[in-house]
């Protein structure tokens, strides 16, 4: 399998041009001319105009314009018009005439055959380069196919303009027979269409090349059409200049095409064209019209992934820092500089989405993580407090029951460990719903193992990954349930063999949907995870209908949905950015947010966003303010969860209550802090207990608080509290990510 490195060379399109600029007979780099209108610098946009046709006042007004049918609006209100554009830029430059270059003489001659478009072309290039030129015509003037085409006066004076500064000798009425007649080191042939080729033709090594040393033919008499023939006469030239310099033949051909075709739907449609008054655009109209363009660049990957765009880096940029913090190049092994980057991705999967050649970033970081790990360069503090989560989530809350005890279930529901923490009675609500379709359902309380590979704890996650294993197998292998769409993601990418579905589609089938809705406006904000599930999209939408509830489609979900801020590790190893993910996605949307996944609702809410479950609507009365629990309140609900299940289904079996070793107070604010922190309750609790324990805390006589530390996992916890009543009151509490080494070996 190729490397990410050589997945980004083969496909990725970062550098190619967009199709306008592809379709451009002369390469016009489209997207840095519409720049300059846009900002009205006519000048500027009229200068790389001219440097790319030569002549913009005759081309400007004879191209046939194939950009404008390859530009990605032509088909919502109208492709931008490059035409008028153009024109524009020539009407309103400051000052049409060409520069004026005091270069040294070349003594160089060439020999141009021909004073139609091209031949005028390969002329006043190489002339601009100050090479002795010579234009043999058998005519009376200058101009060939171009006659016609444009009045002669415009004709003569674009000409007269384009050629004021050069030397070029003209000889008219002046036809060759032989080329060896010639006094040049090189010529060009450009005797137009039914022209003389002198039996010779194009030889393919390069461009413009003939057969014959030294000698070059294109424009008309290939074929071309006379804009064409101009941009075959520029192409000529280079390739004249290549030959005198070098003695090769070999200039590249022009490629005039382009891997890269932008996705209309990640494109915001632009505005109706601007139509040109009868004179063309005014500078207002073309500054408008300019305005339009979207400038299309492949960029969607740094424009949709928070992380690349945040950072201004593309794949491959982005691949060198990583795989330098992976294997340093400094000296000292400490020169780890992406060590962030890696862990700051979400993994939501939007990079691989939006790519036009499917380049999946967010792989290439998870495996980065792994690697990281391997090395043991990743710190623990990014990862630590969701893999305790995990290891409760996956033994005190573990819970696998089946209420039929003779008979195989159909279906395995797996609500997942948030939903389970955030909303328990919509877990216990929405088994019995699914009891009511599939009688013999099972339930499994658990977590899907996504924190450890996310933490690239490799051997962990097989070890979760085989627990879940067992346990749907001694069920009789059922067909699994999912809530939670990160759950049935985790799934299918690592539990192939279970074939799944999500309770979303099992519920809009089977399940009579109450009308609790008054035709209120919501938006479904799809989770990432369920990016590859559109089955599952359209089932919430259909029970949101149902449910009487008025749908607005926010612009980026479906396909591309994006990540409201959790996923990952971020709010971990960089929580100021996974709080600025959250409120952009919050405010995307002006209408409250329909969500079916806990952690979207949750994070809204905490940032202050009015959202939903699509249970609520199913089940009660939706709670649009409802605040989302803290991770130690999250830990009390799968406790009670998993009790109340037993009481109901396994009476016999209830897990019993465990009494607290230490009564400890806390005010809601300060478990607000905690929460904030990453600290649950019981770090609290610890901490304190093991002061009391030990004796070893500081005591402010003042207040009779107490003041200490202890360590709790990896991570020193320090604690100020005082006694009240039977127990404590806890005061105030932080934590370092780091352990406190006490005492001193000499040894």
């Amino acid at each position: 399998m190729a490397s990410f490195k050589e997945q980004l060379e083969a496909l990725c399109m970062q550098n190619d041009p967009p199709p306008c600029a592809a379709e451009c007979p002369f390469g016009l780099d489209v997207r840095a001319f519409v720049a300059h209108l846009k900002r009205g610098a006519f000048a500027a946009a009229y200068r790389m105009y001219r440097d790319a046709t030569a002549f913009p006042g005759i081309v400007s007004r004879v191209c046939p314009h194939p950009c404008e049918g390859a530009c990605v609006f032509a088909q919502r209100n109208g492709a931008i018009s490059l035409r008028e554009l153009e024109r524009a830029a020539a009407a309103h430059t400051p000052n049409p005439r060409p520069n004026r270059y005091n270069l040294p003489k070349r003594k160089e001659r060439i020999a141009v055959v021909g004073a139609g478009p091209s031949g005028l072309a390969c002329a006043l290039r190489l002339a601009s380069k100050k090479y002795a030129v010579t234009v043999y015509e058998r005519g009376a003037r200058r101009g060939g196919s171009l006659r016609g085409l444009l009045p002669d006066e415009a004709l003569d004076a674009e000409l007269d303009m384009q050629f004021m500064h050069e030397t070029v000798e003209f000889r008219y009425e002046t036809e060759v027979r032989d080329l060896s007649e010639l006094d040049a080191e090189a010529i060009y042939l450009a005797t137009g269409r039914g022209g003389d080729a002198f039996g010779m033709t194009l030889s393919g090594t390069g461009a413009c090349a003939s057969g014959r040393e030294g000698v070059f033919l294109g424009g008309g008499l290939v074929g071309r059409d006379p804009v064409a023939a101009i941009a075959d006469g520029l192409t000529a030239a280079r390739a004249v200049e290549r030959y005198l310099k070098t003695g090769g033949r070999n200039e590249p051909f022009r490629d005039g095409s382009t891997r890269f075709h932008p996705d209309p739907a990640l494109l915001p449609a632009p505005a109706p064209a601007v139509a040109p008054g009868e004179g063309g655009y005014t500078p207002e109209q073309a500054v408008a019209e300019a305005q339009r363009c979207r400038e299309c660049r492949c960029d969607a990957c740094v424009t949709y992934c928070d992380l690349m765009r945040s950072n201004q880096k593309y794949p491959s940029r982005l691949e060198e820092e990583v795989t330098t913090t992976i294997e340093p190049v400094s000296l000292s092994r400490k020169a780890r500089l992406a060590t962030r980057l890696i862990a700051a991705c979400d993994h939501c999967g939007l990079c691989k989405a939006v790519c036009p050649a499917g380049i999946d970033t967010g792989a290439f970081l998870l495996e980065s993580q792994r690697k990281m790990q391997e090395l043991g360069a990743m710190p623990w503090a990014f990862h630590e407090f969701w893999l305790r989560d995990l290891e409760f989530a996956n033994g005190e809350a573990w819970l696998c029951l089946s209420p039929s005890e003779t008979k195989t279930p159909r279906y395995l529901f797996f609500p997942g460990c948030r939903l389970s923490g955030s909303s328990p009675e919509l877990v216990e609500r929405s088994f019995d719903a699914l009891r009511t379709v599939a009688p013999d359902s099972a339930v499994l309380l658990g977590c899907c193992g996504a924190g450890a590979s996310w933490a690239g704890r490799t051997e962990l996650h097989e070890a979760v990954l085989e627990r879940l294993r067992a346990a749907w197998r001694s069920l009789g292998e059922p067909t699994p349930v999912f809530a939670c769409m990160s759950c049935r993601r985790e799934f299918a990418r690592y539990l192939p063999e279970m074939a799944s579905v999500s309770l979303y589609e099992v519920l809009d089938e089977g399940f009579p949907v109450p009308k609790r809705g008054a035709g209120e406006t919501v938006s479904v904000f799809d989770p990432c995870s369920s990016r590859d599930w559109p089955d599952a999209q359209r089932a919430v939408r259909s029970l949101a209908e149902k449910a009487g509830w008025r749908l607005e489609p926010l612009r980026m979900e479906g396909k591309y949905a994006r990540c409201c801020g959790w996923g990952g590790h971020v709010a971990l190893s960089n929580p100021g950015y996974a709080s600025d993910v959250t409120k952009s996605r919050a405010g995307e949307g002006d209408a409250p947010y329909l969500a079916y996944c806990a952690n979207c609702r949750d994070v809204f809410a905490s940032a202050g966003k009015r959202a939903a479950h699509i249970l609520e609507l199913l089940f009660s009365a939706p709670d649009w303010e409802r605040k989302a629990p803290t991770a130690s309140e999250s830990r009390d609900n799968r406790r009670a969860l998993k009790r109340r299940l037993q009481e109901r289904f396994t009476p016999g079996e209830v897990t019993p209550m465990e009494e607290p070793k230490i009564r400890l107070s806390i005010a809601p604010e300060l478990l607000t802090k905690l929460d904030r922190d990453h600290l649950l309750r019981e770090d609290a609790e610890a901490a304190v207990l093991r002061c009391e324990e030990s004796g070893r805390f500081l005591r402010d006589p003042e207040t009779d608080s107490r003041a200490g530390h202890a360590q709790v996992g990896n991570a020193t916890v320090w604690v100020e509290y005082r006694a009240a009543g039977e127990g404590f009151e806890l005061l105030n509490a932080y934590a370092h990510r780091m352990r406190i080494v006490e005492g001193h070996d000499n040894g």
